[in-house]
């Protein structure tokens, strides 16, 4: 008898526990709001207009409701890890910013706001979200802050195109940085990866991946920056495939050049394949249309050939991953033409 009443006790007991536990794992939320800041804590209150998040460093922040694009569970270990990975790092660097400047605000628990200063001392900051919000956050809480009043269109804040390197596939006079990579995969059958090194020099490689195929394609693109900024930035690099049972390979040697606008930007670039003597031009375009997406097109015209390729699409993308979708139309001399579609993914680390 005994022991039927300690197993329902210890059942009672562990199914409290179980909801407890599975309770802590379900209260964390990540809010992205329309002016694309990212709220992590937990909701205290809600109702049809407004709710009451408490984030992880116990301040608390009233958002309008109609400003919540969307919400994502976050788990407790999941938080407790991201505090843990930034707990240790120092704010000192931080210095007090221009309040008629609008701000990017990095919190230590990965929530990230975006507004303007309303007060600042020595141990927080009080904060006026772009959606209207007001938060006050102490500064030991605050991982990095930035100007971005340049980014801001239209009352939103728009991120950077995290495929900039690359029109469709011809490369923009933009590099990566140093430690910065992204994975790609073009047209379903052309992976590659690149990464950056010491801040000037971008490594390309890659295989083709034809099923059923024991021959591949084996290519290798490096590319040199020697400057860039917002506006400006030119490259040079060179662009080769291994061809396999094949005594030629192709082998392209180029520079490029690119003219950047907050909304726009126009790439001009000369190549040579160096069993040719006929030079290749690249006239590239891009247009911002939203917060995330752009109007793309990348030409290439082959000197003293009637052969050349015009394309026109669009690019979707995120923090971290850009999706394109164009149609390339081939022109050859006997003004014969065909459209076919485009696709690739880019995948930044």
């Amino acid at each position: 008898m005994k022991s039927k009443l300690i197993i329902k006790a210890l059942f009672v007991i562990l199914f409290y526990c179980s909801a407890f536990l599975n309770a802590q794992n379900s209260n964390y939320f990540e809010l992205t709001l329309r002016d694309s800041s990212a709220v992590i804590g937990q909701i205290l209150t809600e109702d049809e207009s407004f709710i009451q998040i408490k984030l992880i460093n116990n301040e608390e922040i009233r958002l309008n409701k109609s400003d919540v694009l969307s919400r994502k569970l976050k788990s407790a270990p999941e938080i407790n890890t991201l505090i843990d990975s930034t707990k240790n790092i120092s704010t000192n660097f931080i210095e007090k910013l221009d309040t008629t400047e609008t701000i990017k605000i990095e919190l230590k628990d990965g929530s990230t706001l975006i507004g303007k200063i309303d007060f600042e001392d020595e141990k927080i900051i009080s904060f006026n979200l772009l959606s209207n919000s007001k938060i006050t956050v102490e500064k030991k809480s605050i991982l990095s802050r930035e100007v971005v009043t340049k980014k801001i269109q239209k009352g939103e804040y728009w991120i950077e195109d995290p495929n900039k390197t690359r029109l469709f596939f011809a490369p923009t006079g933009r590099g990566l940085k140093a430690g910065e990579a992204y994975f790609a995969i073009y047209e379903v059958f052309f992976p590659m990866v690149s990464f950056g090194v010491l801040n000037y020099a971008t490594i390309s490689v890659g295989m083709s991946l034809f099923p059923g195929s024991t021959d591949q394609l084996l290519y290798f693109a490096p590319k040199i920056t020697p400057f860039q900024n917002e506006k400006f930035a030119v490259s040079i690099g060179d662009f080769f495939v291994k061809i396999p049972e094949s005594d030629g390979n192709l082998n392209i040697a180029y520079s490029v050049a690119t003219f950047s606008t907050q909304k726009a930007a126009i790439t001009l670039g000369v190549g040579y394949e160096t069993n040719s003597e006929n030079p290749i031009f690249l006239l590239g375009g891009e247009v911002r249309i939203s917060r995330s997406s752009k109007l793309i097109t990348e030409n290439w015209f082959i000197a003293n050939t009637e052969l050349n390729f015009l394309s026109f699409g669009f690019r979707f993308f995120g923090q971290s991953l850009a999706a394109d979708f164009s149609f390339v139309m081939p022109l050859f001399d006997d003004n014969d033409s065909t459209v076919f579609p485009w696709i690739g993914f880019a995948y930044n680390f």
